[in-house]
């Protein structure tokens, strides 16, 4: 009863907030909504609020207004370019997290609950006046009882009962969506609600982040383009997390004034190399990296921060975004569409010379204009805008890795003015796919492959059993979906060639076997094992 009266009672203040500041595609499918929004018209200052501000204007200040769930959604859904319109999707991108602090004495109970003791069990000094405050937290700088410099993160208090029930209403537009609006259903609205609630409440648990800042340390401390501050997990609890404290400047202050000591090309340098490294040697980025979140050091090496909003790309999806990008910039618009088919982000039935011709057309302005304008990720934002016309699945981790890009692409452009993306990603690219897709990087494959069949191998007889028996007992159910039968054909038959070449060299090699165990001369053994060799290859090389 308690849920359902703070459901209703968060659902009346969305509508009026949202009637205030006229939110236009309410405003004409509702009759009500312009009810209330003639309502709000009447409170002090509301029109002229209206008359001054532009309807995406009103939309961010709105989702402002209505707290941490929207400021985030808003923020996520900025990286929608196939979803929201140009304009909306840049002002979502101004979206502000900057509230006023909550009280320090909430702070202190917060803290003395989560670490069990009083401030000074664990800290010398603990300064009251946060350096930071947002809608998910604040921050605090503090010493430890060992003298270090600390950061301590606060979880805002209640936090996570008003964004549980946001989540739960988010939950229920998105099914009238899907079940009303037939023509949205590939934008996957549920889906990207779904994601944005995985995503929300890994940000509200601090242990979360302070794994995913931990793991990023791990993956760059032999390198010197990026510091990630160190995780205290003694003083880290859910709601409490304490890092190292970083001295440095904010990476925007380096084009605001001077700085004799730090080189801003060197920096730009440092920012662009660590993103790349993050995503192609990795698979594993931060997905935030606005200005607040990126400080330089005084050696121009760049840290970061707040690690909430991260990336995952598998090595597959790694090789795809790498041969794409190589097709751009040697304007092989072929081997772009090709890609887009071999990864499943078209349909098979795709008119490849169309597909082909639109890639063109998109790429030629962009690669046009002079060598420091070229913005790769302007040309993956182009690129997701055809989704709708060739009926593109849309795929979320490239739509997040467009935005961190574009950001990222902003920030080292106003330090560095002559910043070229490219030229500093490309050498890494190809060193990467010459790692992966060579010799040595098909050997690993290979590995990795037969070690998967051989884990396969040992449980095929217990689900063959399982089958039959559901078979006998007539519960064996097969759910085939329509969109789904041209790819499971395809790995059908991919599937049953790889089988018959496995077959075929595993009885050459227990023929060589034997005739070697036999002591016959390396004349009769070799052949046979060579044969094996290559028709193992065969069985599990990537299918293009």
């Amino acid at each position: 009863m308690l849920n359902h009266y703070r459901t209703i009672k968060r659902l009346l203040r969305i509508i009026w907030i949202l009637a205030r500041y006229r939110i236009e595609f309410l405003n004409e499918r509702f009759l009500f909504f312009r009810f209330v929004a003639w309502m709000a018209s009447f409170k002090p200052g509301t029109n002229r609020m209206r008359r001054e501000l532009s309807a995406p204007a009103r939309l961010r200040s709105a989702l402002e207004e209505l707290g941490p769930t929207f400021i985030k959604f808003g923020q996520a859904l900025s990286t929608r370019m196939d979803v929201l319109p140009e304009n909306v999707g840049v002002e979502m991108k101004k979206l502000q997290d900057d509230v006023p602090p909550f009280s320090f004495d909430i702070v202190t109970k917060i803290v003395e609950t989560d670490l069990g003791g009083p401030l000074s069990k664990f800290f010398i000094h603990f300064d009251p006046v946060p350096e930071a405050s947002a809608s998910i937290a604040q921050v605090h700088r503090a010493t430890t009882q060992g003298g270090r410099d600390v950061a301590v993160k606060v979880l805002r208090p209640n936090v996570a009962e008003i964004v549980e029930t946001d989540i739960h209403l988010l939950f229920t537009l998105a099914n009238q969506i899907e079940a009303h609006i037939p023509d949205w259903k590939r934008f996957r609205i549920r889906r990207v609600v779904e994601e944005f609630a995985a995503s929300i409440r890994n940000e509200m648990n601090f242990q979360v982040e302070g794994s995913r800042a931990h793991k990023f340390r791990e993956n760059f401390h032999l390198d010197r383009e990026l510091h990630v501050p160190t995780v205290i997990w003694e003083l880290t609890t859910t709601r409490v997390l304490t890092m190292e404290w970083i001295d440095g400047i904010p990476i925007d202050e380096l084009s605001r004034q001077s700085h004799p000591d730090l080189d801003p090309t060197e920096v730009s340098k440092n920012l662009i190399i660590s993103f790349f490294k993050q995503v192609f040697r990795d698979g594993f980025f931060h997905a935030d990296q606005h200005p607040g979140n990126i400080f330089v050091l005084k050696n121009g090496t760049v840290a970061i921060f707040d690690f909430g909003i991260v990336g995952h790309i598998s090595v597959q999806e790694r090789i795809w975004l790498a041969e794409l990008l190589q097709g751009f910039i040697i304007r092989d618009y072929r081997k772009v569409a090709e890609v887009h088919l071999a990864a499943g982000y078209v349909p098979r039935n795709t008119n490849m010379d169309e597909f082909e011709d639109a890639c063109r057309q998109i790429a030629e302005p962009i690669f046009g204009q002079p060598l420091k304008d070229i913005s790769i990720a302007r040309l993956l934002a182009q690129l997701f805008k055809v989704t709708e016309r060739f009926d593109m699945a849309v795929q979320p981790q490239l739509l997040l890795l467009q935005k961190t890009m574009l950001t990222l692409e902003g920030v080292g452009r106003e330090i560095n003015p002559g910043l070229n993306m490219w030229l500093l990603a490309e050498p890494l690219i190809r060193d990467w796919m010459m790692e992966n897709m060579g010799p040595k990087g098909k050997l690993r494959s290979a590995r990795e492959r037969f070690r998967t069949f051989s884990t396969a191998a040992f449980q095929l007889p217990e689900l063959a059993m399982r089958s039959v028996e559901k078979l006998a007992n007539d519960k064996l159910a097969v759910e085939v979906y329509g969109e789904a039968l041209d790819r499971m054909e395809r790995r059908l038959s991919t599937g049953m060639k790889r089988l018959s070449m496995a077959v075929t060299g595993a009885g050459l090699f227990m023929g060589g076997s034997i005739m070697a165990s036999s002591n016959l001369p390396i004349a009769w053994f070799g052949p046979p094992l060579m044969l094996a060799a290559f028709y193992f290859f065969l069985a599990i090389i990537p299918n293009r």
